[in-house]
């Protein structure tokens, strides 16, 4: 079986074709991938970061997303063979071992839903981790209809979709930006992009004197370094972080993708109320040049990856 690996902690990640295939227990699936997409947790399990939260245990597939069919269940699964589902991978389930960039991806119970007939794998498979991150995000805000909301990394995975997410319940959204980001931002729902490079609070308080009600920010990985953004909330404003920098206190969230929330997703991905930006595709045996890419360029959407036709 073909999988996109890594071997041990000093070694880069690359294509192997001797793994063997992946036996489901009680619920599990055994999903034929066809897509996948590439995520910030990614490049952590690759650098060795996930090593403070759980032990690796080599060969480490990488990749969190997926879209596939599937080809052999566990006793109990919630699907049958031939179904076309989606879903995500837990980065530590109990160790860094299962991943999706691979031919065939051991799921466990309950992380996986069927995928929309009308929603090609593509799609499917580039959205779950950072579509699930950003509802997360926005129902712990409670956002309500008029409100102002600074997202930061709106054109980034997470921050698409938390755009089109505030947007749909009547937020209005501020977003950092470059020039050339605006038109794209502008096509999610924010309403004003203020300069991703200047003094982002202060910008944001030029167009709201009293102060947004809320934050997501996307890029901050310490409370201090998401205070200066902080800085544009109004009294009582609430905070969501995807990378445990919110920090403490009333208002302040933590938020991460959740399985619960895949019926959801797969609703909103039916009824076409959530687009899925994908910036560009890269076939399997390229996953490492994804990966440099997320880290190294700007992207606006998701960098997608094909693991079979």
């Amino acid at each position: 079986m073909k999988a996109f690996v890594l071997e041990d902690y000093d070694s880069d990640p690359a294509l192997g074709d001797d793994l063997p295939e992946p036996e489901p227990s009680g619920g599990e699936l055994v999903v034929r991938v066809h897509s996948s997409s590439v995520n910030p947790v990614d490049d952590a399990v690759v650098s060795g970061v996930m090593r403070q939260f759980s032990e690796y245990r080599f060969p480490v597939i990488i990749g969190r997303d997926f879209a596939g069919v599937v080809e052999r269940t566990g006793d109990g699964a919630e699907f049958g063979e031939g179904d076309e589902v989606l879903g995500f991978l837990p980065a530590a389930a109990p160790d860094v071992h299962n991943g999706a960039w691979t031919e065939l991806a051991l799921v466990p119970s309950g992380h996986a839903i069927g995928k929309p007939p009308g929603v090609d794998f593509e799609a499917a498979g580039a959205a779950p981790l950072a579509a699930l991150t950003a509802l997360a995000a926005v129902s712990a805000l409670e956002l309500q209809d008029g409100e102002g909301v600074l997202i930061v990394g709106a054109t980034g995975g997470v921050g698409s979709f938390a755009t089109q997410l505030a947007k749909g319940a009547g937020a209005r959204v501020i977003a950092p930006g470059l020039p050339e980001d605006e038109e794209y931002l502008a096509g999610l729902g924010a309403e004003q992009v203020v300069p991703r490079d200047g003094d982002v609070a202060a910008a944001t308080r030029e167009l709201e004197p009293d102060g947004v009600a809320a934050l997501i920010d996307n890029v901050s990985y310490s409370p201090e370094e998401l205070e200066p953004y902080a800085a544009a909330l109004a009294a009582g404003g609430r905070v969501a972080s995807p990378v445990s920098a919110a920090g403490e206190g009333p208002g302040r969230h933590n938020v991460s993708a959740r399985p619960e929330d895949l019926d959801q997703l797969a609703e909103l991905l039916a009824a076409g109320s959530l687009r899925v930006s994908i910036q560009r595709t890269y076939a399997l045996e390229d996953a490492g040049m994804a990966l440099s890419d997320l880290s190294a360029e700007h992207t606006q959407g998701k960098l997608a990856l094909t693991v079979a036709s």
